[in-house]
C-alpha cells in the first residue's frame, strides 16, 4: 500500500476513477488488518470461533467502517494521522460485531453488568494512554453511571446494558425478555432520553461525551 500523508488520502478518496478506487481499497484493506489485530486480541472470549469466522467478522467491520469514513471525511480535523483516525472507527465496528457474537453465548440471567465496569473496558477507544484524555473519559464515565443508577429503572439498565454496551440484537433481546419489538423501541427511548436529559442537567451533553470517548488522542 503506498504511503499517503493526511491530504494525499483526503484528496484520494474524494477524487474519480481508479485513484479513488485503490484509495478505497487500501483503506478497507488497512482498516481489515485494525479490526482482525483487535478482534483476535479479544478472540480467546470466544467459545470455539474458527479463524475463518474471525476474519469474517474482521471483514464485515472493516467494509462498515469503510462506508462510515467516507461519509465522515469532512469531519476529520487532521489531529492524527488518517489511517489512525479511521482505525478507531473500525475498532468500534470490530468491538460490536464482537461483543454480539459473545453475547450469543451468554444467558441472559448472567448478562455482565457493563455499568460496574471500568470506562475503558466498558468502552472501548483508542486513546487511554494519553493521561488528559482518558482522565476526561473517566469523569464522563463516572457522570452517567451515577444517571444511570438513580434515574433509570432495573429494566432500562438491564436492556441499555444488554443493546449499548453489550451490542445484542434488539430482537434477540425482545424474545428474551417476553415482550413485543414495539414495547424494547419504547422502553429503549425512553431509556436514552431519560439519560440524555440527567446528563445535561450534569452539565454534558451527548455530542460532548460522543466526541471524547471517539478522539483518538
Amino acid at each position: 500500500m503506498p504511503e499517503r500523508s493526511n491530504p494525499e488520502w483526503l484528496a484520494h478518496l474524494r477524487s474519480a476513477g481508479p485513484e479513488q478506487q485503490e484509495a478505497i481499497e487500501d483503506l478497507r484493506r488497512a482498516l481489515e488488518r485494525a479490526a482482525l489485530f483487535y478482534i483476535r486480541r479479544r478472540a480467546p472470549g470466544l467459545k470455539g470461533a474458527a479463524t475463518d469466522e474471525l476474519e469474517s467478522l474482521a471483514q464485515d467491520a472493516a467494509q462498515e467502517a469503510t462506508l462510515q469514513v467516507l461519509d465522515k471525511l469532512d469531519s476529520f480535523r487532521g489531529e492524527s494521522r488518517f489511517l489512525t483516525w479511521a482505525s478507531a472507527i473500525a475498532v468500534g465496528r470490530a468491538m460490536t460485531a464482537l461483543r454480539r457474537r459473545l453475547w450469543q453465548d451468554v444467558s441472559l440471567d448472567r448478562m455482565p453488568n457493563g455499568w460496574q465496569e471500568p470506562a475503558d473496558i466498558a468502552i472501548s477507544a483508542n486513546g487511554w494512554e494519553h493521561p488528559d484524555l482518558a482522565a476526561e473519559r473517566q469523569e464522563m464515565w463516572d457522570v452517567i453511571r451515577d444517571v444511570v443508577a438513580r434515574e433509570l429503572t432495573q429494566r432500562q439498565r438491564d436492556v441499555l446494558n444488554q443493546l449499548v454496551l453489550n451490542g445484542a440484537n434488539a430482537e434477540e433481546v425482545a424474545e428474551r425478555l417476553g415482550t413485543s419489538p414495539g414495547a424494547l423501541y419504547k422502553m429503549t427511548h425512553d431509556a436514552r432520553r431519560k439519560l440524555k436529559a440527567g446528563l445535561l442537567k450534569r452539565g454534558f451533553s451527548t455530542d460532548e461525551i460522543l466526541d471524547a470517548f471517539a478522539a483518538a488522542g
